[in-house]
């Protein structure tokens, strides 16, 4: 947690221990000690290098000390030589500081055994009394009660040990805290770059989308338009003038409605509302442009129109146009389509069939030629975009069936995904799933 190098933290306690060592040594050089002190010094040096990496024995080693000098193994402290039982503070802050939770909660209970340790070896085992002077006194004084020296030592050492471990855990705290909010942080960063990419990927998708709703149809037309006037010359040359005349209109004409539609497109990238969005009303100039390009299209109504919102009838629009475009260009030398709008229930049910027209030439668009379709499932998702639900396959005839629908205004304002769960349930059978492939191939 530290944003101290790792190598630096590690490096941090066998420092401190060498100078612990070093210290000691020079400040008792020159004194006769015996062997037991030397020891104890040692161990104490080796506690604090261990503390970080190994706490539970540098817990081992402070209490271990004391322990065996009260049990007369090692010699016990002198009047110089007790303050390195500082080294179990030194411990004690390291262990709050880097130890797991189990060892931490641990060490209040070796703090506490250690100080009682010390309290016992400085009064019955050192002469901790006559260091501070309470013996000899003179005649008529009281002689010192050892348990409250060994009390008032226990009490010392206990409180300046767990005051060191608090330390050194409330630092630890307040290093996890930082942590988490940097952590937090990062994944908040993280998130909003994520959302930022989301946005873009949804952006480019609707694009794509859009600029293959305008484009698509078009060019379709066009290439319809062209080739007929081609054919015909061959066919029948006497009258190639005339039609050349009005196919070269027919071009022109799509070609200019494409090039406003693809420039309000860019336009609408820096201002969504500046650009008109086709509506119903632009059904008869759609089905007029395909019907110049050589197909035959009919139109029925049934039932009272309703209302629906802008999105929705660009929704029904754009799936008009996109069946049209797929009925051209698969639909061979003599395209027929006919779509039907019956105002029922709560919505607008849309049928569009397209039919070959007995042509041997349709030719079908394999799976792989087209590895991203935007035809089939843009009309799906535009059709769940407005509430409703689309299905698209080819029945035993070959004719390719397009149906959708398409809730009314006053629906799909209360609620347009309770609408467009109604709807899918109703109308998109176990069939529907399996009749992707098929229509994945007419796109």
């Amino acid at each position: 947690m530290s944003r101290l190098p790792k190598f630096v933290r590690l490096t941090v306690e066998p420092a401190i221990a060498v100078v612990f060592l070093v210290l000691w040594i020079v400040a008792e050089v020159g004194r006769a000690h015996p062997a037991g002190f030397w020891v104890a010094l040692a161990l104490y040096a080796v506690a604090i290098g261990i503390s970080r990496a190994l706490p539970a024995v540098a817990l081992g080693i402070i209490v271990g000390v004391p322990l065996l000098q009260v049990a007369g193994v090692l010699s016990p402290p002198e009047s110089t030589t007790w303050p390195t039982y500082e080294a179990a503070v030194v411990v004690a802050f390291v262990v709050g500081l880097t130890a797991t939770a189990r060892i931490r909660w641990a060490a209040i209970g070796a703090i506490v055994v250690q100080a009682v340790l010390v309290g016992v070896a400085m009064v019955y085992r050192g002469d901790w009394l006559s260091w501070i002077g309470a013996r000899g006194t003179g005649v008529g004084v009281s002689e010192p009660d050892p348990s409250a020296a060994a009390l008032s030592l226990v009490l010392t050492g206990a409180v300046l040990g767990l005051v060191a471990w608090t330390a050194g855990f409330a630092l630890h705290v307040n290093a996890r805290r930082r942590l988490d909010q940097e952590l937090i942080a990062q994944a908040e960063a993280e998130l909003a770059v994520a959302d930022v990419e989301l946005r873009g990927v949804k952006e480019r998708s609707e694009i794509a989308q859009e600029v293959h709703d305008v484009l698509a149809h078009s060019l379709a037309v066009v290439i319809a338009v062209a080739d007929g006037s081609r054919f015909l010359r061959n066919a029948r040359p006497e009258t190639s003038g005339e039609h050349t005349d009005a196919a070269l209109r027919e071009i022109a004409d799509t070609a200019r409605s494409a090039l406003t539609d693809l420039r309000g497109l860019l336009e609408a990238l820096h201002d969504d509302s500046s650009r008109p969005q086709p509506a119903l009303s632009d059904l008869s100039s759609l089905v007029a442009r395909v019907t110049a390009a050589g197909m035959r299209v009919s139109i029925d109504h049934f039932g009272d129109p309703r209302p629906l919102t802008t999105a929705q009838e660009l929704s029904v629009y754009r799936i008009v146009q996109e069946s049209l475009t797929n009925a051209l260009k698969h639909g061979g030398g003599h395209p027929v389509a006919a779509v039907s709008f019956a105002w029922q229930g709560e919505g607008l049910a849309l049928t569009v069939v397209s039919d070959p027209g007995g042509d041997a030439g349709a030719v079908p668009v394999p799976t792989d030629a087209a590895p991203r379709t935007f035809g089939i499932q843009g009309m799906k998702d535009r059709a769940h975009l407005a509430g409703g639900w689309l299905t698209a396959d080819r029945d035993d005839d070959g004719a390719f069936i397009v149906t959708a629908f398409i809730p009314t205004r006053a629906v799909a304002d209360a609620s347009v995904s309770a609408a467009a769960g109604a709807g899918a349930g109703a109308g998109v059978g176990a069939g529907a799933d399996a009749g992707d492939t098929a229509a994945e191939d007419a796109a």
